[in-house]
């Protein structure tokens, strides 16, 4: 079966009037999910990512280091999940359940095999 990336977007501002108590419960539910994944047999690899990183560009010779990410949007990529599914419908079904939904998109991708050039 091949491994489908969800990337976990959102805007900053959706989670910013969290209490305390509502972002542990959505924490709790964000564990739950992995772990019901993990029991099925599908979790490959999740995990959140900092907040800040480098945006790197190569123009002729040169190469360029700024802080990032940069994007054109107030949303981020906030962490990612890599799950196994028999094809593309079936990854959405399973991304579709994720509790993260309520903050912002998951852009789905299939993880390419040999051919980089492969959907």
């Amino acid at each position: 079966m091949p491994d489908y990336l969800g990337l976990i977007r959102r805007d900053e501002k959706s989670v910013q009037d969290l209490s305390p108590d509502e972002a542990q419960r959505v924490l709790e539910s964000y564990i739950t999910w992995t772990d019901q994944m993990a029991q099925e047999g599908r979790l490959r690899d999740s995990h959140p990512l900092a907040r800040t990183g480098r945006l790197l560009r190569r123009s002729g010779d040169a190469l360029t280091t700024t802080d990032g990410p940069h994007t054109e949007s107030a949303e981020v990529v906030g962490g990612y999940v890599t799950i196994t599914a028999d094809d593309y419908d079936q990854a959405v079904k399973i991304f579709g359940t994720h509790p993260h939904l309520r903050f912002g998109p998951i852009e789905v991708r299939k993880i390419a095999g040999e051919s980089c050039l492969e959907e």
